[in-house]
C-alpha cells in the first residue's frame, strides 16, 4: 500500500504540470522531431529534391544519444499520391506490414504475428498501440497521408527510452508541425483499382500562422481537416471517415513554452469476413474482389489528444512535463457471418455480432529533465500511463427448418447466444535514465537504465446457452464462467552504446540492450470448462547486439549499415481467438532468435538533379527452443528479406519523374503453410508550378498478385483458413495548392 500511496503521489504531483516537446529549429524556422523527445513539431515543407546536406543525412543517421534512425518527410509522401497511410510504409526501409486476419500492424525486424506488440507507435508523441493484444490492430487506417508531416523509425529497441513492447523498434508519426508565416494547403487524390470496384478518393486543407510575431510571446495556430474514401480490392469493401487535428503553441519569452494537440477520426468501415480456402482452394487474380461469406459494418473512432509545458531551467537544461489522452473505439453496427460452410448439418445459418465492440483508452504523464552538459547529455524521467482495455463479443447464431440428423438425433432448430465481456486495465510506473559522455572528439558512450513496476485489474464473464429442439422436445444447454485476477510485474531495462566517429562525416557504433515485454490483461487468465484460471505465463525479456556504421561521401552519397542478433527468452504466443474452434491458448516459447543485417544508401549526382536509394533487410528470425525441445523453425508471418530501390529525375525546374519497388521474401502461416515472395512497382510523375503541385502515376505496375493475410490452418475454418488478396494495378492522380 505504501508503494502504491508513493505513486499516486507521483501521479497527483505530475499532472499539476504540462509538457512541451523537445524542439530543434531547422533553416526556416520550424521545428523537428526527436524520437526520444515525442515531439509533435515536425520539419518544414520541403522543396522537390533536397539537397544531400539536408536529405540524405537525416533520412539515414545516428541522432545524439547514438541511435539508428530513420526519417520520412511530408514531401516523399505527398508526391507519391498516397490514398493509404498502409501503402507508405510498405516502401519504407526496414518496415514490414503484418496483418493476421484484422487489419495491418508495422512490422521491424521480424516480429510476426507480435507486431502489435512489440512494436511501439506513437501518434503525435501519443503511445497509440492497442492492449489487447489478441485483436488489437493499431489504427494506422484513421490517418490521411496527406495529414501526416513525418515518420521516424527506430529499429530495434528502445527499451530505456519507451518501455515495453519495443523489441522490434519505435515509429513515431507526426501530424503537427509549427508555422512561421501563414500557410494554406489544399489538396485531392483519386485512386482507382483496375478490375475493381475500390476507388479512392482523398480530400485535406490545412491552414496554419503565427499570431504576435512582433513581441516575445508569439502563438502559434494550425487547423487541418481530410476525408478518406477508401475502397478496396473485394466487393463491398469501403472505409468512409473524416479526420480533424489542430495545435495551439505559446512562447513565454525564452523560459517557458505551452501547447495543445488534437487529432480526431471517425468513420464507418463496411467489408466481409475473410475470403475462405473452402470455397476458394487455389486462389488467383480472378478472386480479387471476391467478397467473404458475409457482411460486416462497422464504426471506429479515435482521439489523441495532448497538453504540454516546456520550462527552461537554466540555458543548458529544462523541464519538460506531458500529459495525454488516447481513445480507439470499434463497434459492430451490423456484422453477420454466414456460417454454412462451418456447420454442414444446416443450411443458411448466420452468426449475428452487433453490439459487439472493442474499447481502448489511456491516460498519462510523462516529465523529462534534459541537460546539455559540457561533456555529453543527461536526459531523465518519469512516466505513469493507465490503459483500460474493454471488448464485448455479442454472438447470436439462429437457424430453423427442415429436421437434420445430428448426434443420432432429428434437430429442427438450433439458437445459440454468447457474451463474453472482458474488462482489463494495467497502470504502468516507470523511472529512466540516460547518460551520453563524450571522452574525446571522436569517442562517446551512451547508457541507460529503466525500472517499470505495472498493476493489472482484470475482469472477464463468459456467458453461453444453446437452445435445441431435438425431435419434439426442447432442450438447453447454459454455461457460465466467470474470472478475475489483480496482479502486479517488476521489470528492467538497460542500454550500453558506445560510439567512434572515425572522421567528420562517418561513425562506428556498438549498442547492448536489454529489454522486456509485460503481457496484455487479456493473455493472463484462460477458460477452463466454467472457470477462469491464471496462464501463469513466464516473463519475457530479450537481449539485442547491435553494430553500426554511418557515413557520408562528398554532397553525393550516403550509407548505412547495420548488423543484429537479439535473443528472447519466454517468447510469449497466442494460437486462435475467441472466434477460434478450440478456443485460445497461450504459452511461451522457451527461446527465440532474430539476427540479421540492415542497409541503406542514397545518391545525389549531377546537382541533385537525378537521386537513386537502396535499402536491403535481412531478418532469420527462428523459434529455437520450444516446451524444452529443439525446434529450429521459422517464427511464423515473418519475411526472410526486404528490398527497397527508388529513383528520380528532375527534369527542368517544374517536372520530376520518380519510380519506387519493394521486394519481400516468403513467410511461414500459423502451421506452417507457404506464403509466396512477391514484388511492388509504382512510377510517377510530380509537377510543381508556384503554389501548385501534381502527382500521377500507377502503382503495382505490374499487377503482382500477393497475399495480405494467408493463414491455412484447416483446424480452425471460421477463424483461420482464410485469405485476403493484395489490390492489384492501381491509377492514381493528385492535385494540391499550397502558399
Amino acid at each position: 500500500m505504501e508503494q502504491k500511496a508513493f505513486i499516486s503521489f507521483i501521479l497527483a504531483s505530475m499532472l499539476a504540470a504540462t509538457l512541451h516537446a523537445e524542439q530543434s529549429p531547422t533553416q526556416d524556422g520550424t521545428s523537428t522531431p526527436s524520437l526520444e523527445s515525442t515531439s509533435k513539431d515536425v520539419p518544414s515543407t520541403p522543396t522537390m529534391l533536397n539537397p544531400v546536406s539536408t536529405f540524405a543525412r537525416k533520412n539515414a543517421s545516428l541522432d545524439e544519444l547514438n541511435r539508428n534512425t530513420y526519417t520520412l518527410d511530408k514531401s516523399q509522401i505527398t508526391d507519391k499520391g498516397y490514398t493509404s497511410s498502409t501503402n507508405i510504409f510498405q516502401y519504407m526501409p526496414f518496415v514490414g506490414l503484418n496483418d493476421t486476419g484484422l487489419g495491418s500492424n508495422i512490422d521491424l525486424r521480424g516480429q510476426g504475428a507480435r507486431a502489435n506488440t512489440s512494436v511501439q507507435v506513437l501518434i503525435n508523441g501519443v503511445y497509440a498501440n492497442m492492449l489487447d493484444s489478441s485483436h488489437g490492430v493499431t489504427p494506422l487506417n484513421t490517418l490521411s497521408p496527406a495529414s501526416i508531416e513525418s515518420i521516424e523509425i527506430l529499429p530495434g529497441g528502445g527499451a530505456v527510452m519507451y518501455g515495453n513492447g519495443t523489441r522490434g523498434g519505435v515509429v513515431s508519426i507526426s501530424t503537427q508541425k509549427r508555422y512561421e508565416k501563414p500557410y494554406f494547403s489544399a489538396g485531392a487524390s483519386y485512386g482507382n483499382i483496375i478490375a475493381s470496384t475500390g476507388n479512392n478518393i482523398n480530400a485535406d486543407v490545412k491552414l496554419g500562422t503565427k499570431f504576435r510575431g512582433d513581441t516575445r510571446s508569439p502563438i502559434y495556430v494550425s487547423l487541418g481537416a481530410a476525408y478518406i474514401h477508401k475502397g478496396g480490392p473485394r466487393q463491398g469493401d469501403l472505409t468512409q471517415g473524416a479526420q480533424a487535428n489542430g495545435s495551439f503553441i505559446i512562447d513565454f519569452g525564452d523560459r517557458a513554452s505551452l501547447d495543445f494537440s488534437l487529432d480526431y477520426f471517425g468513420g464507418s468501415i463496411k467489408t466481409s469476413p475473410n475470403n475462405s480456402f473452402q470455397i476458394t482452394p487455389n486462389p488467383s487474380r480472378d478472386e480479387r474482389t471476391k467478397a467473404g461469406y458475409g457482411s460486416l459494418h462497422n464504426t471506429q473512432h479515435r482521439v489523441d489528444a495532448s497538453l504540454g509545458l516546456v520550462a527552461h531551467l537554466s540555458e543548458r537544461s529544462k523541464l519538460d512535463v506531458r500529459t495525454f489522452f488516447h481513445l480507439n473505439r470499434i463497434d459492430y453496427v451490423d456484422s453477420t457471418t454466414n456460417l454454412a460452410l462451418y456447420m454442414n448439418a444446416f443450411n443458411n445459418v448466420s452468426a449475428n455480432q452487433n453490439g459487439s465492440f472493442f474499447d481502448d483508452k489511456k491516460a498519462g504523464v510523462i516529465a523529462k529533465y534534459d541537460l546539455h552538459h559540457d561533456k555529453g547529455r543527461f536526459i531523465a524521467g518519469l512516466e505513469s500511463i493507465y490503459n483500460r482495455g474493454e471488448r464485448a463479443m455479442n454472438q447470436h447464431i439462429f437457424w430453423q427448418g427442415d429436421p437434420v440428423s445430428m448426434m443420432g438425433q432429428q434437430v429442427s432448430k438450433y439458437d445459440h447466444t454468447m457474451k463474453i465481456p472482458f474488462q482489463g486495465s494495467k497502470w504502468s510506473n516507470a523511472a529512466f535514465a540516460i547518460e551520453k559522455y563524450d571522452f574525446t572528439k571522436r569517442f562517446s558512450l551512451t547508457g541507460g537504465a529503466r525500472y517499470e513496476w505495472a498493476y493489472y485489474d482484470i475482469d472477464v464473464t463468459y456467458d453461453s446457452t444453446i437452445a435445441m429442439t431435438m425431435g419434439n422436445r426442447p432442450m438447453q444447454i447454459p454455461t457460465t464462467a466467470k474470472g478475475s485476477l489483480q496482479d502486479s510485474l517488476h521489470n528492467y531495462a538497460l542500454e550500453l552504446t558506445p560510439k567512434f566517429a572515425y572522421s567528420d562525416t562517418g561513425a562506428l557504433y556498438l549498442k547492448y540492450e536489454k529489454g522486456f515485454f509485460s503481457p496484455s490483461p487479456n493473455s493472463m487468465l484462460k477458460r477452463e470448462g466454467r472457470s477462469y484460471t491464471a496462464t501463469n505465463l513466464k516473463k519475457e525479456e530479450y537481449h539485442t547486439l547491435e553494430a553500426g556504421l554511418k557515413d557520408f561521401f562528398g554532397d553525393f552519397l550516403s550509407l548505412s549499415l547495420s548488423a543484429f542478433y537479439t535473443l528472447t527468452t519466454n517468447e510469449f504466443y497466442t494460437i486462435g481467438n475467441a472466434h477460434s474452434i478450440g478456443g485460445v491458448s497461450y504459452n511461451n516459447y522457451d527461446f527465440t532468435q532474430r539476427a540479421g543485417l540492415e542497409a541503406f544508401s542514397q545518391q545525389f549526382f549531377f546537382n541533385d538533379i537525378l537521386h537513386f536509394s537502396e535499402s536491403f533487410t535481412y531478418v532469420d528470425a527462428r523459434i529455437l527452443q520450444d516446451n524444452g525441445s529443439k525446434a529450429n523453425r521459422q517464427i511464423p508471418y515473418t519475411s526472410s528479406y526486404k528490398a527497397t530501390l527508388g529513383a528520380s529525375l528532375a527534369l527542368g525546374r517544374h517536372w520530376n519523374l520518380w519510380t519506387q519497388h519493394s521486394f519481400f521474401g516468403a513467410q511461414k502461416d500459423i502451421v506452417g503453410g507457404n506464403i509466396p515472395a512477391y514484388s511492388l512497382s509504382d512510377i510517377g510523375v510530380e509537377a510543381n508550378y508556384g503554389g501548385f503541385s501534381l502527382s500521377a502515376g500507377v502503382r503495382n505496375v505490374f499487377d503482382s498478385f500477393y497475399y495480405t493475410y494467408y493463414n491455412s490452418d484447416k483446424s480452425d475454418p471460421i477463424a483461420g483458413y482464410g485469405f485476403l488478396i493484395g489490390a492489384g494495378r492501381t491509377l492514381f492522380v493528385q492535385g494540391r495548392y499550397s502558399f
